[in-house]
């Protein structure tokens, strides 16, 4: 089977503005998505497309209410049910679309989802997930005595009903879905973070009036695939912390444990940011190989090229040290003028740097020359990276910091895989660094394009 990517729509990315909440509208927007999926399908990549449909539960229920008097109330599993056809249909159509307009032949298959969740997960006594719509103190009081509902206020926007929302713990259709794939099928999944569901002792499955977090239930999703890349498309290009204020400052990788560092203190909006960086922080935790991106909707392709987003790795695997060694040196790969014989590979010397050997990355990663006086490497996950030549050095550890003062701008120290497997400290470029400089990926390293230019190599 191809890489599988697995790409996580939010509900509200469907409905721009209360101005343009119709189904036209939301077709207009999902078929303006389409495009960069299906570049990542001529990638060679294998294509679930999960959503959000918190607005559009909400305007199902919001209809129960208001005819409450002419027909039975819909509840909130059935509405969940209810939006994963709908919205997977405008995903189907915009997608056969676009594929005809393109001349591609390929099964597209929305999938009706059911996510297990625990029957004594805590939130069930503690319902916390606002839905349907707003009202005021009194028709909320009154509603809920007549339909048995928990209520709350909702952020000084008037008062709402509350649904428990269960931590989901596995997704019934996955081993379908997975064959799906197999068969070459781009398949929409999990919609809504999936039905909650749980599973009776004697197999039975009953529904439960609850909301599943779309985000965990695609990082899920994504795990039991063993997808290579989970993408969470948002309003914002990075994520940040300290965001809103004067020092807030935008991230471009974080590993697992810097992930979770910042969730523990708070940085990330308890409504927003903060589920999806949880549900990548996990997914990419139990799926060392993969890497998770939150980005801008409108910026996939620049998330695919690694020029944009924010990408969420796996902690680096501690290796074995030495008797003699351990914890005196660290190994670092360098791919530009810190190479021996280059300007800068004095500072390696000088902070008592011993040359290891040659090897290549693996093949993941673009590299740019940044006014021809240095190179950037990027790491990329949509198959267009090469395999890019560096040096491997040994660096006493209390060298690194001054190795890395001394870099240029835009250049910082990261995790680079290796193509034997190996990951290891690394010289990496940050993606603002390479806009409008001239790529030369294409020379497989900074020496043979050097040599090309009449540089020093």
């Amino acid at each position: 089977m191809s890489r599988i990517a697995v790409v996580a729509f939010g509900g509200n990315a469907l409905v721009t503005d209360a101005e343009h909440d119709g189904i036209p509208d939301q077709y207009e927007t999902v078929s303006r998505t389409v495009p960069p999926l299906l570049d990542l399908v001529e990638q060679g990549w294998g294509l679930v497309v999960s959503h959000g449909n918190g607005p559009q539960v909400g305007f199902i229920l919001r209809r129960s209410e208001i005819a409450q008097s002419e027909v039975d109330p819909v509840p909130v599993d059935y509405a969940v049910a209810d939006t994963q056809g709908a919205i997977g249909y405008m995903f189907v159509k915009a997608l056969r679309n676009e594929m005809t307009r393109r001349g591609i032949r390929r099964p597209v298959v929305a999938v009706v989802t059911e996510s297990v969740v625990a029957g004594d997960d805590p939130a069930f006594s503690n319902p916390t997930k606002p839905v349907g719509s707003f009202m005021s103190e009194e028709t909320a009081t009154t509603m809920a005595a007549e339909n048995g509902w928990t209520i709350a206020e909702d952020a000084g926007r008037g008062w709402r009903r509350t649904v428990p929302s269960p931590v989901p713990t596995a997704i019934l259709e996955t081993d379908s879905i997975r064959q799906l794939l197999s068969a070459g099928a781009i398949v929409i999944a999990a919609g809504g973070g999936g039905i909650p569901v749980v599973v009776e002792p004697d197999g039975t499955v009953a529904g439960l009036e609850a909301v599943v977090d779309k985000d965990l239930a695609s990082g899920l999703l994504a795990h039991e695939l063993g997808a290579d890349l989970l993408l969470i498309p948002t309003a914002v290009p990075r994520v940040a912390i300290r965001f809103g204020t004067p020092e807030q400052r935008w991230l471009d990788t974080l590993t697992v444990s810097q992930a979770r560092a910042h969730l523990d203190a708070g940085e990330f909006g308890a409504g927003s940011m903060e589920p999806k960086v949880a549900a990548i922080a996990d997914f990419v935790a139990k799926t060392p190989h993969a890497v998770g991106v939150i980005g801008a909707a409108g910026e996939i392709a620049q998330i695919l090229a690694g020029t944009s987003g924010t990408r969420i790795v796996a902690d680096e695997p501690v290796p074995a040290p030495s008797a003699e060694s351990a914890g005196e040196t660290v190994l670092l790969a360098v791919n530009g003028t810190l190479m021996r014989g280059l300007k800068l590979n004095p500072n390696l010397l000088d902070a008592g740097a011993t040359f290891i050997r040659e090897a290549n990355t693996e093949p993941a990663y673009r590299l740019w020359s940044i006014g021809d006086e240095h190179p950037a490497m990027v790491r990329v996950t949509d198959g267009s990276g090469v395999a890019v030549a560096v040096e491997v050095w040994s660096v006493p550890r209390a060298g690194l910091a001054g190795i890395l003062l001394a870099e240029p701008a835009g250049l910082s120290v990261g995790k680079v895989a290796l193509d034997d497997g190996s990951v290891v400290l690394g010289v990496i470029g940050e993606p603002a660094l390479v806009e409008n400089q001239r790529e030369i990926t294409t020379f497989g390293g900074w020496r043979s394009y050097a040599a090309t230019r009449g540089l020093p190599s």
